[in-house]
């Protein structure tokens, strides 16, 4: 398990969950299949996050990924 910090920004908290992945399975982000926009709608994501107190978990790449309303995201294997 590792986590990343982010900012509330949505172009943000993607970008920080494809480059950690893209890391962990060494190979470049705009490699990555499927795109992490098949998998979740990052405006979405920024919404529920927003208007709601919680977390979203949500399975990409054999990863479990979960972002919490405090700025944290979570990648487990």
């Amino acid at each position: 398990m590792f986590l990343v910090f982010y900012t509330n920004l949505a172009s943000e908290t993607v970008h920080e969950i494809v480059k950690t992945i893209a890391e962990r399975d060494d190979t470049a982000p705009e490699q990555l299949e499927p795109p992490l926009s098949a998998v979740v709608d990052p405006d979405a994501l920024t919404a529920v996050l927003r208007d709601t107190s919680g977390y979203v978990t949500f399975r990409y790449r054999g990863y479990i990924v979960t972002v919490g309303d405090d700025g944290t995201v979570t990648v487990e294997e």
